[in-house]
């Protein structure tokens, strides 16, 4: 039986002399092949993660197999922070970080990227991940939340929702929290970003409206489509404008060098050189 939880190699990973990998992230209660197939096919390598990878030979092209469920009964779950940490350990254990990185994420998936960041960033242990990424690719993430989590929630009181639905509830403290850092985080903030979000509904609800679609970054703009929650990561063909421009946005931002996101160190009061200057001035005036 093979593992819930590991990165699928798609095409171009064994390449050692690729310029980097393009990592898919799909979202609650996804899959790492089905959410990307027309057909939501799991032994189908048609599909545009592979079109992608013929098309840029010379990339790396995984996807994130996760356990995040909706409902106990089908699976397990992770609170974010946690599969966050994960999913670094899992990236790192493959390697992931010596060369460029650019997430293309789907929904819930695209806040596992944002949370991995930040712990990359604030841990230290896997800061070439954190200074490697290029790029983020946002298909209807629901950056504040969705008011379908509360909705499932709600029925949930039967059906037992596990507590990725809790996390992703419309303006839950967390999201917001995770929200206001990349909007005011001078480093976070310069990473690239693409943006598409739905705006039909999936049975009769629409699960992540324009507003929490938008990451509020300057000079990020969401695009809307005319597609609804699940087509919209399903990419039927190469003339799609969503590959296009995906593609498009790789090319790009792969090899472009952005200013490194460096790890948040605690600064010891010995190594201040203010504090250095200050002992150098009392010493000269005893003497």
């Amino acid at each position: 039986m093979s593992d819930p939880n590991d990165l699928i190699e798609i095409f171009g990973a064994q390449n050692p002399d690729r310029r980097g990998d393009v990592i898919f992230v799909h979202g609650l209660g996804g899959d790492a092949r089905g959410t990307w197939h027309p057909q939501e096919r799991r032994d189908d390598n048609n599909f545009w993660p592979a079109w992608l990878g013929q098309d840029l030979s010379d990339v790396g092209i995984w996807s994130l197999a996760y356990q995040v469920e909706p409902f106990r009964w089908k699976g397990n779950s992770m609170p974010l922070v946690d599969r966050a940490t994960n999913s670094l350990d899992l990236l790192d254990s493959y390697e992931i970080g010596d060369r460029p990185i650019i997430f293309v994420t789907h929904s819930m998936g695209g806040l596992l990227v944002k949370q991995m960041l930040r712990s990359a960033r604030d841990f230290g242990k896997w800061q070439a991940i954190a200074s490697g990424t290029r790029g983020i690719v946002f298909l209807s993430t629901p950056h504040s939340g969705s008011d379908l989590a509360s909705w499932i929630k709600h029925i949930g009181t039967i059906l037992q929702t596990t507590v990725s639905v809790d996390e992703l509830e419309a303006h839950h403290s967390r999201l917001r929290e995770l929200n206001l850092l990349y909007r005011n985080d001078h480093q976070f903030s310069q990473i690239p970003m693409l943006v598409y979000c739905e705006t039909r509904p999936t049975n009769g609800i629409l699960v992540v409206n324009q507003t929490s679609a938008d990451p509020g970054i300057k000079g990020v703009i969401p695009v809307p489509m005319d597609v609804d929650h699940i087509s919209i990561c399903k990419v039927d063909d190469k003339n799609n404008r969503i590959y296009r421009q995906v593609k498009r946005f790789v090319n790009q931002n792969l090899t472009t060098p952005l200013p490194l996101i460096q790890p948040k160190v605690a600064v010891h009061p010995d190594s201040n050189p203010d504090s250095k200057e200050e002992e150098e001035k009392k010493k000269l005036m005893m003497d």
